[in-house]
Formats: structure tokens, sequence, C-alpha cells
């Protein structure tokens, strides 16, 4: 009966891991890989103008700015859709004048939702 319990604990704990990846390498600028629920990219912009974009973002695709903070090593915004999915765009500013962020739209990602955050935030840097 131990031995049972602890092949199920076992199997259990690997199923939990296996979901868990590493984030994709990016390679390029301007560019978005979808995996695991959130969407990474890489926009050829400072860290500011990539904040600055994906507020406006927001606004533009009507999204409820429920929280936001910036400073020199990273940012976040933080938004709630019409139907009540939480829409979580992280940055990090990379080498040079280049920044990596992630998009996530509901607790399970929305790959859909994802591109289009993401499709705005490069309209509104120009891209």
């Amino acid at each position: 009966m131990k031995v049972k319990r602890i092949c199920l604990s076992v199997v259990l704990v690997g199923m939990a891991f296996t979901g868990w990846g590493c984030r994709p390498n990016i390679v390029g600028s301007d560019a978005g890989v979808y995996s695991v629920g959130v969407l990474y990219a890489a926009a050829s912009a400072d860290l500011t103008s990539v904040y600055d974009a994906s507020v406006k973002a927001m606004s533009d695709l009507e999204i409820e700015v429920t929280d936001k903070a910036k400073d020199v090593f990273s940012a976040k915004v933080i938004g709630r859709a019409a139907d009540g999915k939480i829409i979580m765009v992280n940055m990090k500013p990379t080498t040079g004048d280049t920044s990596e962020l992630s998009i996530k739209a509901g607790a399970f990602g929305d790959e859909h939702r994802s591109r289009v955050i993401y499709d705005q935030i490069k309209k509104n840097l120009g891209k």
C-alpha cells in the first residue's frame, strides 16, 4: 500500500511539472511566441516607450487598467476586461534600446487576446 502511494505521489509531482516550461528564445525584435498560456515578445524600443504603449493599448482596447508600475528594472500593466479576465503585461529592458515583454490574458491564457494586445502595443510604438 505504501508503494502505491509513493508511486502515485511521484506521478502527480511529475505531471505538475510537465506544464512548466522554459521561456522560449525570441530571435529578432518585434516578434512574439505563444507558449504555455503566455505570449513572449521583443520590442525594439526602450522600456519607457513600451510601458507607455502598453498603457495606451489597454485604453485603446477599452480594458480597465487596475494596476501599473514601472522602475528602471521592470514594468507591469494589469487590467481587467469586460468579461472579468485579468490581462497582465510584464516588461523588462534588455541590451540597447530593446525590451522583452510577456502578455497573459486570463487564468489559463488566451492566445487571440494576447496577440490583439501585442498588435496594439506595436501599433502604438509605430511598428
